[in-house]
């Protein structure tokens, strides 16, 4: 809390026919401890008034009134999530994609503003499904919601291209222009309420220029455009904090899956197992898309209306593979279960599947050491094989 220190004089005068203050001496008001200029008081000053001196009877009124007025609440810190892609039909640009995330993060985050790169999240590929395909629309707001984001930021590299001046080659310069395109939606809806073309040209180069040193001017122009971009994304939002965002309602969601362990994605993002017979997650109310998948079985994907209490219930079928290796569901299922009735995880039943074959785990017994953690697959007639805590597999 900020004090201001305002001296009234309301009255400051001798009543009296006589004349006033002698000797050019004046009404001496001073605080403890002392002020300099533009400072705050403390919480408890100490005010010491020394009046003029009368040189005949009268009266003095000297006011001082200390006003406290609160600080300015610190504006809010935004979170966004950033999506940065490729557009330019150049492909040899998409090695620079890391390049020009990384810089608008770290100019973003300079302005004041949490970035969130759902790359760095555990189970996401940057604006790509599981399957690779550029990550649509609807995922991209799901993930926002995920994240926890206010915004989500779309950079897209639109070209890059040359412009040249000069007849002769002696004589030619080329400068290389580069076009990003930005947009900001709101995180709960995914409407977008502003987009801008960014524009930049790279000075100059003549030929032999450009080939000794294309790639830093390449740096240098990406890094002049992620900071106009910046600038220009950092005005839009700061202008929107007066505008309201209704917040979107979390809702309890329920998978049940027939294979355990199999692994569960909501709109990219890895969300774990579903290691029990029914598991809850919170989510936002709205459409997503989820995706179960477990080796040697078929994944299933499905884009959904979440609701509150909505149920999933995932019957995955087995693959291709997974047929010619177990034959059938039932043999794997059964197998699994048994394993995980010896008192492994799914962790290290999933490993144990994945080394052996149907015939050598139906001939096996298993055996679990909670204190060494150990999962101990002993066939007959043969050594056992044993999975460690950290991934380490060894035989007896």
């Amino acid at each position: 809390m900020r004090q201001y220190f305002f001296l009234l004089l309301l009255l400051l005068c001798g009543i009296c026919p006589g004349q006033g203050a002698t000797n050019g001496q004046s009404t001496q008001i001073t605080v403890s401890p002392a002020l300099q200029q533009g400072e705050s008081l403390s919480a408890t000053p100490n005010i010491t008034v020394v009046p003029t001196p009368l040189s005949t009877a009268g009266k003095q009124i000297i006011t001082v009134e200390v006003k406290n007025e609160p600080a300015p609440p610190a504006p809010p810190q935004f979170k966004v999530a950033l999506f940065v892609q490729n557009h330019s039909v150049q492909p040899e640009y998409q090695q620079y994609m890391n390049a020009c995330t990384d810089l608008l993060s770290s100019a973003l985050t300079n302005l004041g503003l949490m970035v969130i790169n759902p790359a760095n999240v555990v189970g996401t590929t940057q604006n790509r499904t599981p399957e690779g395909e550029p990550m649509p629309e609807a995922s991209v707001t799901g993930m926002t919601a995920l994240l926890g984001a206010d915004y989500y930021i779309t950079a897209a590299l639109r070209r890059v291209t040359s412009k040249k001046t000069g007849l002769q080659p002696q004589t030619t310069f080329t400068r290389l222009v580069m076009g990003m395109t930005l947009s900001i939606a709101a995180g709960n809806s995914g409407a977008i309420f502003a987009s801008q073309d960014v524009v930049t040209e790279s000075p100059p180069q003549s030929a032999q220029m450009l080939a000794n040193n294309l790639e830093d001017v390449f740096h240098n122009l990406l890094e002049e455009t992620v900071h106009a971009g910046a600038e220009w994304l950092m005005q839009k939002i700061v202008s929107r904090q007066s505008i309201p965002v209704a917040e979107v309602p979390q809702v309890t969601a329920i998978f049940a899956c027939n294979v355990p362990g199999a692994f569960l994605e909501i709109d990219g993002v890895a969300l774990g197992t579903i290691s029990e017979a029914v598991v809850q997650i919170r989510i936002a109310e709205g459409l997503h898309k989820m995706r179960v998948a477990y080796p040697y079985f078929l994944p299933f994907e499905m884009q959904a209306v979440f609701r509150e209490g909505s149920r999933f219930d995932v019957n995955l079928e087995m693959s291709p593979e997974g047929y010619a290796r177990w034959k059938d569901r039932e043999s794997f299922l059964t197998v699994q279960q048994r394993i995980l009735d010896a008192g492994a995880s799914v962790d290290y039943a999933r490993r144990a599947m994945a080394d052996g074959n149907l015939e050598f785990l139906k001939k096996s017994h298993f055996r679990w050491d909670g204190a060494l953690q150990t999962l101990s697959v002993i066939p007959e007639n043969l050594p056992a094989i044993i999975y460690g805590p950290i991934g380490t597999t060894q035989s007896q």
